[in-house]
């Protein structure tokens, strides 16, 4: 049990500096390709697939994949904080409707979050 926990911990951790480090080039208006495979990096440390695989799920498809996947809350939490730093570049490269569609992902991650959905 120990070693569940610190290996979502391990997972947190790496997620939250790839992710401060994709949202510091976004600021700094780096090119958002580079930002892009952060992020898709930060995912891949989650999800069992392809982050470009995984992006292209509806957002029920992917609330069906991580029910079944049955990650801790606080790795989910890092998830939907992905996508929505992902609809952040993706606005400010004029992709709205791509970038609600990563912030409907978001939405449906972030609802299975809480007490009726303990882990």
């Amino acid at each position: 049990m120990q070693y569940q926990s610190d290996y979502i911990l391990r997972v947190i951790d790496q997620m939250g500096a790839v992710l401060r480090e994709a949202s510091a080039r976004l600021r700094g208006g780096d090119e958002s390709a580079e930002t892009f495979a952060l992020i898709e990096g930060a995912i891949e440390l989650v999800v069992d697939m392809d982050a470009k695989l995984f992006l292209r799920l509806s957002p029920q498809a992917m609330l069906s994949f991580i029910e079944l996947s049955d990650l801790d809350d606080r790795v989910v939490g890092k998830l939907a904080e992905t996508l929505e730093l992902e609809a952040d570049v993706l606005d400010s490269e004029g992709s709205i409707v791509e970038a609600r569609v990563r912030r409907e992902q978001s939405k449906v991650l972030m609802s299975t979050i809480g007490p009726m959905h303990a882990n």
